[in-house]
């Protein structure tokens, strides 16, 4: 087995695309971050003229609630999320491309197909490859989780003061878009967890259609396909749908990938759960035990089909 690992990484390690999504990644999320934790704060409230000292201090303590409230995402450990959700498209779209580019050519010029016209046994050959996988999407999320816990000690945002949105009334005029607690370790990781589902969720999609179609581009556009045709129909099965047929939306991948991101922020205290997909009509919401079981059952699925569709695929000399 170990030799099989050995194998793909002389191969893997020669590859600049790899390399590119490996380091651009979090390269880019630390331009995101950097970029919106200077610009953070740099909201300010003015008046021109005579005004009255009761609305001068109306105005000031706006101007301090909105402050503390630019600045809560770039502080520890809410930096953590700040830096998932800039940088999570281009992680579920590069661990997508991942998957498809390590598999999609398998069939033309790959390890799997080397060794396999030798001995008909494919499966560990596919782990070896899954595991590849597997490994270069922890490797940048970790990176990715250790930006968002590094990076406030090093570009420093003035937390303003807090109490500043404890004490502000709504009635002033500027309410906060979002919620103004602070929020857990815990809760940023249970986030992280969630968005690391959803790039699962990207990786099983985009390899089973990479393998099914023995092409690159054939399953990252199969996958995209999917995730339009998915879209639509739950537009329109959520729009028309009565009694028991309005839960099967929830039985949907993207949907339920969606949803799971949508309950760990609510859970966090990120969110308030009001909005979004939960605010669409014939939305009906599932418990998120229920959800996660739903989205493990996909991802498990989709990626034993991979042995499934491989053990059955003809490779010809």
């Amino acid at each position: 087995m170990l030799s099989l690992v050995r194998a793909d990484w002389f191969r893997i390690r020669r590859r600049w695309d790899v390399w590119i999504i490996v380091l651009g990644i979090p390269a880019l999320a630390l331009l995101a971050y950097v970029s919106g934790a200077l610009s953070a704060g740099s909201i300010q409230v003015q008046y021109v003229g005579d005004v009255p000292p009761e609305f001068q201090a109306q105005m000031a303590a706006q101007d301090a609630a909105m402050r503390a409230f630019d600045a809560l995402p770039y502080q520890f450990p809410r930096s953590i999320v700040t830096v998932l959700e800039g940088s999570t498209l281009w992680l579920v779209i590069g661990a997508a491309f991942l998957a498809a580019s390590l598999l999609g050519h398998e069939f033309s010029w790959g390890t799997i197909r080397n060794v396999v016209l030798f001995q008909p046994d494919r499966s560990r050959y596919l782990a070896v490859r899954l595991l590849w996988i597997v490994g270069l999407v922890v490797a940048i999320f970790l990176a990715l989780v250790a930006l968002g816990a590094l990076l406030p000690a090093i570009v420093r945002v003035d937390p303003g003061d807090p109490a500043a949105l404890e004490n502000l009334d709504p009635s002033q005029g500027w309410v906060p878009y979002g919620p103004t607690a602070s929020v857990s370790l815990g809760g940023s990781l249970l986030v992280a967890g969630a968005f690391l589902v959803s790039v699962a969720g990207g990786v099983a999609l985009a390899g089973l259609c990479a393998l099914k179609f023995r092409s690159v581009a054939s399953g990252l556009l199969g996958a995209g396909i999917y995730v339009a045709g998915e879209g639509i129909f739950i537009g329109l099965v959520m729009s028309r749908a009565t009694g028991d047929l309005r839960y099967l939306p929830q039985l949907t991948l993207i949907t339920r990938l969606t949803a799971l991101v949508g309950d760990a922020q609510q859970a966090a205290g990120l969110t308030s759960g009001a909005g979004g997909m939960s605010s669409s009509p014939g939305w009906v919401a599932l418990p998120p035990l229920v959800g996660a079981s739903i989205v493990a059952v996909w991802i498990v699925g989709l990626i034993a089909l991979w042995f499934v569709v491989l053990r059955r695929a003809d490779i010809n000399e």
